[in-house]
């Protein structure tokens, strides 16, 4: 967001030199011959810019304090300006900004005895090579791959026996896992979107990674990601077997014996670009340029073969005539 004043008139309201106060103060106001003026970016906690979010608009607001310099005793005309920006949440992409500023992973603990409690974080990575996590929110398309990782946080030996496993996975478009619109991405253990991947073995390490392609929901608005995970000990059977389309929920909690410790993971948001497309590199020139080479030398070999030919029948020609 920017915003300005003119100089000339701060004066003539306030009657003196004054002091400029952008929100709380951490950033400060610029100024040219005629203007005061602030620029903010996109990150509302940067400059202390407030946010306001209900179901169908994001108000971002920005407020410039002026008062009389340090140098004048009495001051009696305090004059605050405000900026505000109002966006419809279903356009929120459109103006480059998003519901919640900040990647949220939330940690969620989960008591495996009186006195042993473990945590479980989801995290969405740039890569298939898992190497560097998205911290803040960020915006991708329909062509983009979205990779999951979901682990256990643990820095005692005396849990390396417990396993991890991925139950179920959804997506809402809110930060309620249960909320009533969800798309279903994994259940039971088994993917159900088909462009769900694992990139390891679900159940038999204390991480599970999975992605999935890009997509959006009716509404529109930022994806929020949650997973339901078991904790499995070291006498329970945390794989699942999918080879099975009839098998169903009851039958499998039946094998599985007792019953997990579970608990609930959520990740985002992730606001989806419905239009602006990844740049990726073409090799039609490349491919234009090799068919050129191709004809090129299938023409110049055919033309040989002609001449070869032509000159063979005149050659033949006049040996005739000089028999005759």
């Amino acid at each position: 967001m920017t915003g300005g004043i003119a100089k000339p008139y701060l004066t003539s309201h306030i009657g003196g030199k004054v002091e400029l106060k952008l929100n709380d103060g951490r950033c400060t106001v610029n100024e040219n011959d005629m203007m005061y003026y602030f620029r903010t970016s996109r990150k509302s906690f940067e400059c202390g810019t407030e946010k306001q979010v209900n179901k169908t608009h994001i108000k971002f607001q920005n407020t410039l304090t002026v008062t009389l310099s340090k140098e004048q005793t009495i001051s009696r005309r305090d004059l605050k300006v405000v900026w505000k920006c109002v966006y419809l949440r279903h356009y929120v992409r459109n103006a480059q900004v998003s519901v919640d500023m900040e990647w949220l992973s939330a940690i969620t603990l989960v008591e495996i005895n009186s006195s042993l409690q473990l945590g479980l974080i989801m995290s969405l990575y740039r890569d298939q090579f898992y190497t560097s996590s998205y911290r803040e929110a960020i915006t991708l398309g329909f062509e983009d791959i979205l990779f999951f990782q979901v682990a256990l946080q643990t820095n005692t030996s005396f849990v390396s026996d417990i396993l991890l496993q991925v139950d179920s996975c959804w997506a809402t478009e809110s930060t309620d896992p249960q909320d009533t619109v969800k798309g279903d991405l994994l259940q039971d253990g088994c993917p159900v979107d088909n462009t769900f991947h694992w990139h390891s073995v679900n159940g038999l390490a204390q991480t599970s990674r999975f992605s999935v392609e890009m997509f959006n929901m009716p509404k529109e608005l930022p994806l929020y990601f949650h997973c339901l995970i078991n904790i499995c000990g070291h006498n329970e059977d945390c794989t699942k077997n999918c080879t099975n389309p009839h098998r169903t929920k009851r039958s499998e909690s039946q094998m599985d014996g007792k019953e997990k410790q579970a608990a609930v993971v959520s990740a985002g948001p992730l606001v989806v670009n419905t239009r602006v497309k990844s740049i990726r590199p073409s090799y039609w020139a490349e491919h234009m340029t090799m068919i050129f080479i191709v004809a090129s030398t299938i023409g110049f070999l055919g033309v040989t073969v002609l001449s070869v030919s032509a000159a063979k029948a005149i050659m033949t020609y006049y040996e005739q005539l000089r028999l005759q």
